[in-house]
């Protein structure tokens, strides 16, 4: 054999080498992105069936979505519309001056914190009256002292939410009741997005998550206080918002829970399973969460 031929022999000796390497390492990548999908896919458990007509869940630091359903369909939202009312309240300052609730404010009806004419208040109790036993009568004398009136209230409300992004939200009371108007709604994102932002609050956060507490009327009568949201204590992690009810509106619930270290916010609106689809779609959403980090880690 000659010395050209040897040379010809061993470059396609070289090639065979290389393509042969090549299709094992292209090999081993699909291996090692099929297991990565088996693992993800043996780790999270399947994605819940809920019964709410629009649902979402969203990441608190980072607003990103790991589950929705409808989540811009414009609903009714019931007295979740108090996270905006509370918020508002609590932003517009001397939250712990003393003053005397309005008296035709607190002729409303539906849920109450127990306001009578001549009542002492401060803006905080209120606040306490409408996001532990969602009071209306603590809405609206809340919308009169920070407004002056409900309906110039009402208009700073849908002003914050159109400074927040809200564009699918639209409020025409302060305390969710909606038997007189179709000009109240919000969608689930944009629920979630304005807890976003009412978490950030430390009071809200503090308030939203107490589940009974003792308070006093400016006159030293004491009274209690207990919170709606029973998933403060039947939910491992979770630490508020606020529940919602009306005819038109059907159950609606706003909630956040913290696992591990995140924190996750969901929202369902027109839900009559509300307890349970939150429970579930946390566990499925922290799970899921958990499997993608893990894997990412583990890569």
């Amino acid at each position: 054999m000659d010395k050209y031929t040897i040379k010809r022999v061993a470059v396609c000796m070289i090639c065979l080498v290389v393509m042969a390497s090549c299709i094992c390492i292209k090999a081993r990548n699909s291996s090692s992105d099929s297991g990565t999908a088996s693992v993800l896919s043996a780790s999270v458990r399947s994605e819940p069936q809920i019964a709410a007509r629009a649902a979402v869940v969203v990441e608190y630091e980072t607003g990103k979505v790991l589950y929705e359903k409808n989540a811009d369909l414009e609903l009714p939202m019931a007295s979740t519309t108090k996270i905006m009312t509370t918020l508002l309240t609590l932003e517009s300052g001397d939250i712990d001056e003393w003053f005397t609730v309005d008296s035709e404010a607190i002729k409303v009806e539906g849920s109450s914190m127990g306001l009578s004419e001549g009542k002492i208040v401060t803006r905080r109790i209120l606040a306490y009256g409408m996001m532990l036993p969602s009071g209306n009568d603590a809405a609206n004398a809340a919308a009169v002292a920070v407004a002056g009136s409900i309906e110039d209230f009402v208009e700073l409300m849908n002003e914050k939410a159109e400074n927040f992004g809200l564009t699918n939200t639209h409020f025409a009371t302060p305390s969710g009741l909606d038997d007189y108007t179709d000009e109240h709604y919000s969608t689930a994102l944009d629920m979630a997005n304005l807890t976003r932002l009412a978490l950030s609050n430390e009071i809200f956060r503090e308030i939203c998550g107490t589940k009974s507490i003792c308070l006093q009327f400016g006159d030293g009568e004491s009274f209690w206080l207990s919170n709606s949201n029973k998933l403060l204590s039947s939910c491992d992690g979770v630490i508020g918002v606020k529940t919602g009810f009306t005819d038109k509106a059907g159950r609606c619930l706003v909630s956040a829970c913290e696992r591990d270290g995140v924190t996750l916010i969901c929202v369902t609106l027109s839900d009559p399973n509300d307890w349970y689809d939150h429970t579930n779609l946390y566990d499925y959403c922290f799970q899921m969460a958990g499997a993608v980090s893990h894997i990412s880690e583990t890569n």
